[in-house]
């Protein structure tokens, strides 16, 4: 997985930014950046906090990792070998890892969150992250098609009156044992559908329908995907909403090419509501955007600066009451094309634009 001309570029684009800022160093503090400048190490104790157990320092000269002895000495063989990184072992009384990591750098401090001493250049560190690396893009698509190979074989296992708890504890073993994490993991199944865009899973009995989404991540990166399955042909109306928010997903990969602006594509989807007859549905839920490190920057798509660039991942979930459509794309120099869709799976055909989009459909069995 490391590839040392990876790490190179990426703190090539570290030492770029900290001299066109005015800075020195740069501690490296949250998960998500972590993952990045480790080319798809874990940084991880508790999963539930965004924080890294183990804080990177990159000098001019030197590379430190700086944690406590009980972290440090698994993330250095397991996640940080062979890059170089010189070991900062703190005992569990004393010395925080912000603090050590505030003397082992030099001059002028940055950081990529809140450390007394240190200014907070979050934002400019996320800008880091793309384009993405050659290496990178192929961790994106491998990792996204496994995504959708493991929502495959849970849409072929799940079946009438297992409760969505059953079915989400299946969902996490089958994400678990590939290594996956979690980010949302949601099971809803019936009018649950329809009532709520996260349902969170419940004791109720899957009877006609299910909704599996799962927001995953892999060497750090990011895949929200979701699939529908019914038992049956699913009611008339379920169909129609099926086609409207899948319509809306090819119309977006359509459109998706570098140089448009990710506002011209948020403005297509709150069009397409509208067009599709369901303008009542354009602001229930967030649309998607850019995804990478973490699982989504939506807030992207509001900046009038912001457009699609080769070595991009994106991650639309387009959805109305009863039916949601949500996949990776990567995009490169030609436009952007759906990773997380597994072999096998029924597609709808649906033109766009001149252009001739295969889009996931529900699966019936």
């Amino acid at each position: 997985m490391y590839s040392p001309a990876e790490a190179q570029e990426k703190e090539r684009r570290i030492h770029a930014m900290l001299a066109e800022l005015g800075y020195d160093s740069l501690i490296i503090t949250g998960r998500d950046n972590f993952s990045w400048l480790s080319c798809g190490g874990r940084a991880v104790v508790a999963y539930t906090v965004p924080d890294s157990p183990v804080f990177l320092v990159v000098t001019p000269e030197e590379k430190y990792a700086v944690g406590l002895s009980i972290d440090l000495r698994r993330t250095m063989d397991d996640e940080l070998a062979g890059q170089g990184y010189q070991p900062v072992s703190l005992p569990s009384f004393g010395q925080t890892p912000a603090e050590a990591a505030l003397e082992v750098a030099q001059g002028k401090v940055a950081a990529d969150g809140p450390i007394p001493g240190a200014d907070d250049i979050g934002p400019a560190v996320t800008a880091l992250h793309e384009p993405f690396t050659p290496e990178e893009m192929e961790r994106y698509a491998a990792a996204s098609l496994e995504s959708g190979e493991i929502l495959h074989e849970l849409a072929h296992w799940v079946e009438p009156g297992m409760t969505e708890r059953q079915v989400f504890a299946h969902m996490w073993k089958l994400y678990l044992e590939r290594g996956f994490e979690g980010c949302c993991m949601f099971v809803g199944s019936d009018e649950r559908i329809r009532l709520y865009r996260h349902a969170v899973p419940c004791d109720k009995p899957v009877e006609k329908g299910v909704l599996l989404a799962a927001a995953t991540s892999k060497w750090g990166l990011y895949m929200p995907v979701s699939r529908m399955v019914y038992f049956g042909e699913p009611p008339d109306d379920i169909r129609r909403r099926y086609d409207a928010v899948a319509t809306m997903q090819a119309a977006v990969v359509s459109s998706t090419r570098p140089g448009m602006k990710l506002t011209e594509l948020l403005d297509l989807c709150f069009h397409l509501f509208e067009a599709l007859g369901y303008l009542e549905e354009r602001t229930v839920h967030l649309h998607g955007g850019p995804s990478g490190y973490q699982a989504s920057y939506p807030e992207r798509c509001r900046d009038p600066q912001e457009v699609v660039k080769p070595n991009m991942a994106f991650t639309w979930y387009l959805t109305v009451a009863g039916a949601k459509s949500e996949e990776l794309m990567l995009v490169d120099e030609e436009g952007g094309s759906l990773k997380s869709v597994a072999p096998g799976w029924p597609m709808l055909e649906i033109e766009y634009d001149g252009d001739q989009v295969a889009i996931p459909d529900i699966r019936v069995r």
